[in-house]
């Protein structure tokens, strides 16, 4: 029997109590991070970058996303690097 080659199927998943756990640690040092006083300058890009990084945390474990043809997987980098873009030129502007 020829059994169709479906990577969904031997992907490794990921337990997503691990994934919540990275989310929560994300949130708490989102947290915290306003409350160290750094500068503001430093301070939003880093608060965007944890941001960015749990979205895709989500979009990638809990939307199996990464478990899905590549084409899905550009179809949600393309708006994020745009947006990432976005905010660096307005940041500079």
């Amino acid at each position: 029997m020829n059994q169709p080659n479906n990577t969904h199927d031997q992907a490794q998943h990921v337990n997503p109590v691990t994934v919540f756990g990275i989310l929560t640690l994300c949130t708490i040092v989102e947290i915290a991070l306003p409350l160290l006083h750094i500068e503001r300058s430093v301070l939003v890009p880093l608060l965007l970058g944890i941001s960015f990084t749990k979205a895709g945390l989500v979009a990638a474990y809990y939307m199996h996303l990464r478990y899905e043809p590549p084409i899905y997987t550009a179809i949600f980098l393309a708006p994020a690097l745009f947006a990432g873009f976005l905010i660096l030129t307005l940041a500079m502007g």
